[in-house]
């Protein structure tokens, strides 16, 4: 396993792999080409930063069986996928501001594919080349305005609303990982990838139909069961497999 990622001191941004206690820069985004630049930092001395920086984040829904049982709903058939705004993008150690504390607002735990080359109309059995690797997403999601609005996009695109890394893992293999979530150190979803309804590959090759996929879009792949409100003062802790853990705070953001 590779893992990438997005790094600051300071001022100053960068791309780096991450290779045991060292950050090895990169001169360019790792998704267009691993380039390393020679110079080398250590992981102790700078910030995790986001990983990622999509000009698309798709995400999918209805993806796990105890999960369309738990939300009441019924399978479609087909993949459900909407559009996250990118401005929703939250780092790891970053804080989760709860746009409406009044709504019911929830945590779901989601493997995130990180796209590596442009796709379009790509066959569900060449779909995976098109992938560079993955990490760990949530999709906050406000259920009020979820249960009173056709469209899903508002309700999951508030900022702070999709935290993803810390880093990218590629050369790992997804088809039957554990996913897990911790709300103040307590499990409250545990699932396999294994479970998911439509694999990485079925959901990239959907996506890609009809729609340009570009080197560094996310696509969300959709939660287990488990899913429950989140509070000011929450600490949630996301893993996926033996990954780095994704780990946020929460507030109220008219605290």
């Amino acid at each position: 396993m590779r893992m990438f990622g997005g790094f600051r001191v300071g001022s100053n941004f960068f791309y780096g792999e991450v290779r045991g206690d060292e950050v090895h820069v990169l001169a360019k985004p790792f998704w267009i080409d691993i380039a390393p630049t020679g110079e080398v930092a250590k992981l102790a001395d700078v910030d995790v930063d986001l990983p990622v920086a999509p000009s698309k984040l798709i995400a999918v829904g209805l993806n796990y069986a105890d999960h369309i049982a738990e939300m009441k709903r019924t399978p479609l058939g087909t993949p459900l996928i909407w559009f996250k705004a990118p401005s929703s993008l939250l780092s790891h150690n970053g804080t989760i501001e709860i746009a409406f504390p009044e709504h019911q607002t929830d945590f779901e735990v989601e493997l995130a594919i990180v796209i590596g080359a442009e796709a379009k109309n790509v066959s569900e059995d060449r779909a995976l080349d098109f992938v560079f690797g993955y990490t760990v997403g949530l999709d906050i999601s406000d259920r009020d305005l979820q249960k009173t609005e056709k469209q899903f996009a508002r309700c999951k695109s508030f900022d702070t609303y999709t935290p993803a890394g810390p880093f990218v893992c590629s050369d790992v293999d997804v088809v039957d990982l554990p996913i897990e979530l911790k709300q103040n150190g307590e499990v409250r979803q545990k699932a396999r990838t294994s479970q998911m309804i439509y694999s990485p590959a079925q959901i990239v090759s959907f996506a890609s139909h009809g729609i340009t996929l570009l080197p560094g879009d996310l696509i969300l792949t959709g939660t287990p069961s488990g899913v429950g409100p989140i509070r000011d003062g929450d600490q949630i802790e996301a893993r996926i497999g033996d990954w780095p853990l994704l780990r946020n705070r929460v507030r109220d953001v008219r605290r």
